[in-house]
Parts: C-alpha cells; structure tokens; sequence
C-alpha cells in the first residue's frame, strides 16, 4: 500500500484535472471512432444493397421455376388425357368384341340346343 501512495506522489499530477497530452489523445480517439462508424455504416450499407439484390435474384429465380413447373405440369396433364383416351377407345373395343363374342357364343348354344330338340 506504500508503493501505491509513493505512485501518487511521484506523478506529480491531480487525478481530477487531465493534462494536454491526454486530451490530445481523446481527439484522436474521437476522430478514430468516426471513421470507424462511418466505414461500420458504409458496410451496413454494401450488405443492405447485397440483400436486396439477392432478394431479387431469388425472386426471379422463384418466378422462372414456378413458370417450369407449371408448363411441366400441363405437359404432363395433357400427355395423361391423351393416354387415357386411347385406354378408352381400347376398352370400348374389347367390350364390343367381349359382348359380340358372347352373343355368337350363346347363339350358337342356343341353335346347338334347338338342333338337339329337333331331332
């Protein structure tokens, strides 16, 4: 505790009243830290700019494929009705020869079972 107060007594100088060369100092710390906010603000500034740039570019991006999307879908849908119409007109057609092959069939029971009754 006696070095402490040895300390005091050497300097020489009143804690409450600073000397030049402090203040000098303080200026130069004050001019440091307006540059440094104004070079913080002028980075806030490019990140802000970066941003809604890539806001856009996503934007842009999000239309394009939304636009794909939807061709790809019609493609699709179309190529779909397409199929299942010729599935349609198929089946139609084994239906017919389903039922005409059906009708000859039972004629033909029918004749072979007069025939037999005939004679």
């Amino acid at each position: 505790m006696t070095t402490m107060v040895e300390n005091e007594k050497s300097s020489g100088q009143r804690p409450g009243k600073p000397n030049r060369e402090v203040e000098v100092d303080l200026g130069s710390a004050a001019a440091r830290f307006d540059k440094v906010e104004a070079d913080m603000r002028e980075g806030f500034a490019r990140i802000d700019q970066d941003i809604r740039g890539l806001r856009g570019e996503m934007k842009a991006q999000g239309d394009s494929l939304r636009g794909e999307i939807t061709a790809l879908g019609d493609r699709l849908r179309d190529e779909m009705n397409t199929r299942f119409l010729a599935l349609e007109v198929g089946f139609g057609s084994l239906q017919r020869t389903l039922i005409g092959s059906a009708i000859g069939g039972a004629g033909a029971i029918v004749a072979a079972l007069i025939g037999v009754k005939v004679f």
